[in-house]
């Protein structure tokens, strides 16, 4: 592709700075193979690299990388990415050139190391692939701003969130911080991540808490020295979150009785898991646990829960020690759950957001107090999952 320019470049190649013989010129022009071409590509590469050559040369070199950069063949492109990804007196047409190649051998190095390429043209270039190498190899960049950042974040893959997550030389805003932990709250290898990072605000570190593993509960307390009572209540939290989510439901009425029991008896049943309960739904659990504080039957109690008068829930409310000022709160989420799930007989995926927007829609939260402190729970519970959901 390049006999046509001998008589063009032939002088300054031969000069001592570009490193290039006459017998390199003589075998370009009657034998312009692929190897030929790398290997005077690299060669140049050499030399431009020193910073001895005149600025001539320097205009000659990168006349010569233009046309390699349109190379036909892809490992001579590859060489001369390889070769200039580091400097940086290369022109911007030709790293932005080679960082959009078609071939990743090729646009790799540039991505990962040219400095070069400025902030817009990564984002450009991030926004616009979902090419899982492209992305991983801007994630692997020493240095990367806060929006591309966020951008690599907002691809919504693990493996990518992962590696700019424990990039050091990353840097996270807290609205990319929140996407992670929205996005990725069921994944703890990504979470994990965030973990071993550190430098949290504090905020985020809590929320952190209730979604990893044990083991990275440990790291968390260490690394942000919590209180012990955040600590307490979140631990609490998972448990509870568990036990509703990943147990109640495939019970049976006389395995949820079982549970209520030894939930009771180890000090376990309390006001949270009983109202959480409520707020994801489980009008099984909430019945049999409200039947065990009050001393009845939990059929006794479901026929009190489902009284349309005005006294039999209340009656048994107040006997249950539930809080005397939740009570108006709770009752009108009682009913709506069992007008949502046909009165306990199925739980649907999106229980809680319709019955948040029955509240709002019907304007609770602005006329029953502690409705508003009830439709925080909902959304917590609901969207809470710190273990894995099993397969059957």
């Amino acid at each position: 592709m390049m006999h046509s320019q001998p008589q063009t470049i032939e002088r300054p190649l031969v000069s001592s700075g570009m490193n290039i013989s006459p017998e390199d010129i003589e075998a370009l022009v009657h034998e312009p193979s692929s190897a030929m071409r790398g290997r005077i590509a690299e060669k140049i590469a050499v030399g431009y690299h020193t910073g001895l050559f005149t600025p001539n040369e320097m205009a000659i070199a990168n006349e010569i990388f233009r046309l390699l950069v349109r190379d036909t063949e892809r490992k001579v492109r590859q060489l001369l990415s390889d070769q200039l990804k580091s400097s940086m007196q290369v022109p911007h047409d030709i790293v932005l050139a080679l960082a959009n190649d078609i071939n990743i051998d090729v646009a790799s190095p540039m991505l990962q190391y040219s400095h070069v390429l400025s902030e817009q043209d990564l984002l450009s270039i991030v926004q616009s692939t979902r090419d899982h190498p492209r992305l991983m190899a801007v994630a692997s960049r020493d240095s990367i701003s806060k929006e591309v950042s966020h951008a690599l974040i907002e691809k919504r893959d693990a493996k990518i969130a992962k590696k700019v997550i424990g990039n050091p030389g990353s840097i996270l805003a807290d609205t990319t911080v929140q996407t992670v932990l929205d996005e990725f709250e069921r994944d703890n290898t990504v979470l994990e991540e965030l973990v071993v990072r550190g430098g949290l605000p504090y905020a985020f570190a809590e929320k952190l808490f209730a979604l990893v593993s044990d083991a990275m509960k440990k790291q968390l307390t260490q690394k942000y020295k919590m209180r012990k009572e955040v600590v307490d209540e979140n631990v609490n939290q998972v448990r509870e979150t568990a036990t509703l989510q990943f147990l109640s439901p495939w019970m049976s009425q006389q395995e949820i009785s079982r549970l209520v029991d030894e939930m009771d008896r180890y000090g376990r049943l309390t006001n949270s898991v009983i109202l959480r309960s409520l707020c994801i739904g489980d009008l099984r659990f909430f019945e049999t646990a409200i039947a065990k504080r009050a001393g009845v039957p939990a059929s006794n109690a479901r026929i009190l829960v489902l009284d349309p008068g005005p006294l039999g829930f209340r009656a048994l409310y107040h006997s249950c020690g539930l809080p005397a000022n939740f009570y108006d709160a709770v009752n009108v989420l009682v009913k709506i759950a069992h007008e949502q799930t046909d009165f306990g007989k199925y739980r649907m995926h999106d229980y809680w957001q319709l019955v948040v927007h029955r509240i709002r829609h019907q304007g609770y939260d602005k006329t029953v107090d502690n409705m508003d402190a009830l439709l925080g729970m909902i959304t917590v519970a609901n969207t809470t999952s710190p273990l894995p959901t099993p397969t059957h």
